[in-house]
């Protein structure tokens, strides 16, 4: 008896330390559009509940498209062999817009690739350039545009998909519209990369598309301030 009561000891403590040991593990991959939220992300992920179970990775040459992604050896090894649970995918910010048909081509073949592995797939829907596309004038003179076709084209990505949807773009867009001040300040100078501000807003959506719950009580404030903050909970009420 002694000796059967000695197993079952060990087979719980066994289970309790796998158990204490499970990790969610999430991958992102993009450019400079994630490369410069991945401060924001690590420090608000650590300072929430699940911060001691999570492994966080960040795959981000700039100015890189998911097509790159998609023929870059390093980076569907990566997918393949990382036993994630998460991989997060963000295109070059202009080409879900400008090339909506190149985007969902490549997002689809990454996406499958995900699945194989086991993983989820997550769009990172990314914002508009604060004054319009400058390089393309004509096609996008306005944030507003600009903001309408990418959400479009992520919306439909994830939908084909049939993967989560992290709502980035449509979150700072009503920030831009409930506070015109700290929308401007969503921004860097260029217009275009995110500000601390901005990092932190992507932040948010990010833990509360994975652990589907609000990161309102985590302990990071990302240099905004109270008001500020609750501008950008309500808006991520709305958009998940």
């Amino acid at each position: 008896m002694k000796k059967y009561l000695l197993i079952i000891f060990h087979l719980c403590l066994l289970s309790n330390v796998a158990v204490a040991e499970e990790k969610t593990r999430i991958l992102f991959v993009g450019n400079s559009y994630t490369g410069q939220v991945r401060g924001a992300v690590t420090k608000l992920f650590a300072a929430s509940p699940e911060g001691k179970s999570t492994e966080l990775e960040f795959v981000t040459p700039g100015g890189k498209t998911l097509a790159f992604h998609l023929a870059n050896e390093a980076t569907t090894k990566k997918i393949k062999e990382g036993n994630w649970d998460f991989v997060v995918l963000q295109d070059q910010s202009q080409t879900p817009a400008v090339f909506p048909k190149k985007f969902e081509e490549a997002a689809v073949k990454l996406d499958k690739l995900i699945d194989a592995s086991g993983a989820k797939t997550v769009f990172y829907q990314t914002w508009g350039r604060r004054d319009g596309d400058k390089a393309n004038p004509k096609l996008f003179p306005t944030y507003e545009s600009m903001q309408k076709k990418l959400s479009k084209s992520y919306l439909s990505a994830a939908k084909r998909c049939k993967a989560r949807l992290a709502p980035v773009g449509d979150t700072w867009s009503l920030v831009r519209k409930e506070n015109p001040k700290l929308g401007r300040e969503l921004y860097r100078k260029d217009g275009s990369h995110p500000s601390a501000k901005g990092a932190y807003l992507a932040a948010c959506v990010f833990y509360a598309t994975i652990f589907e719950k609000s990161p309102g009580k985590v302990g990071f404030a990302g240099g905004l301030s109270e008001d500020e903050r609750r501008v950008v909970s309500e808006a991520l009420k709305k958009t998940l």
